[in-house]
């Protein structure tokens, strides 16, 4: 079943996020009303040279080595399906790689290529938006990958590297080449996340290719009004920033104050359940956001920051 074929329009994403959208994250929008949800971004290199370490048992999939990132960041649960899992990288043969082991030993609803990311670490190496300057190569990737899966492939991109009529111009040759969805963020990689986003190109790219490929738009989704705002002609919307803090942004503008409590006490319990205590210390960044707005929110982040088991939490939920 192809999953952007299946889920009825519009179709609410949560877009990828590097140290942000973790199983504990994915699972809790989920529960909160996401369509669908996108792993972190994970390298098709490192999956390359690393799967040889990789081993299976009736527990998951384990790794030779007392660490591996990688594995870790490929793990998910029934709970968030359906999932879509995301590659980075520049080389066809290793996205080949990736799609295929990934498709035969997790089979997620998809694999997504970013093509968007303009994280300086990640577009010096020539991957994310780095993509946006050769179409010939980003084509070139998407065949690879679809060679390698029977799972729908989609790319998270931009509206071009400094102008937004470049998406004009290289959409067309993704969807020539079978892309089944389109993930648009309405800026350039020189704007970053500076400036509103705009989506008129998204918009035009739609209503020319109708009924070719599921298009969805991204950027400045803050709440559940914008979904409705922003939607038009597109298949669906994918919020990433608006979702901190606020994960029921896909299904509602607000929450009680005892539903908030209640989504704190439960994010935090699903980041210990994942990760133990350490789960509990990137708990911190979430925590943050979900204060934000309080009157005592000044004295709170004091504590917040330095919270280390789920007791410090309920205090902290207790003084809001």
């Amino acid at each position: 079943m192809n999953i952007w074929q299946s889920l009825e329009r519009p179709i609410k994403v949560l877009a990828p996020m590097a140290d942000y959208t973790d199983s504990a994250f994915r699972l809790l929008c989920r529960e909160n009303g996401a369509d669908m949800v996108i792993t972190e971004l994970i390298s098709s290199d490192a999956i390359f040279y690393q799967a040889k370490n990789w081993y299976q048992d009736g527990h998951g999939w384990h790794s030779k080595k007392d660490y591996d990132p990688t594995l870790s960041l490929l793990e998910f649960t029934a709970g968030e399906s359906p999932i879509i899992v995301q590659l980075f990288g520049k080389h066809p043969e290793k996205f080949a790689f990736a799609a295929d082991w990934v498709s035969k030993n997790l089979q997620p609803e998809g694999i997504d290529i970013n093509m968007g990311c303009p994280a300086r670490k990640v577009v010096s190496s020539d991957h994310g938006a780095a993509l946006l300057k050769d179409c010939n190569l980003a084509a070139e990737i998407v065949r690879a990958v679809k060679k390698n899966t029977n799972l729908p492939v989609s790319v998270k991109t931009r509206l071009g590297w400094d102008d937004d009529d470049e998406i004009l111009n290289f959409a067309p040759k993704l969807i020539d080449v079978g892309v089944d969805a389109l993930i648009i963020h309405g800026r350039t990689y020189r704007d970053g996340f500076k400036g509103l986003s705009r989506w008129e190109n998204i918009y035009r790219l739609k209503d020319e290719f109708r009924d070719k490929v599921k298009i969805v738009g991204n950027g400045d989704i803050k709440d559940f009004k914008d979904i409705e705002l922003k939607i038009g002609n597109l298949d669906g919307v994918a919020v990433g920033r608006g979702a901190f803090g606020k994960p029921w942004i896909f299904s509602r503008e607000n929450v009680s104050f005892d539903e908030l409590k209640k989504i704190i006490l439960r994010h935090a319990e699903l980041s210990f359940e994942f990760k133990g205590e350490h789960g509990i210390i990137e708990f911190r960044k979430h925590l943050l956001a979900y204060l934000k707005g309080f009157a005592n929110a000044k004295e709170l982040r004091k504590e917040a920051v330095l919270v280390k088991d789920l007791s410090d939490i309920q205090r902290i939920v207790e003084k809001l």
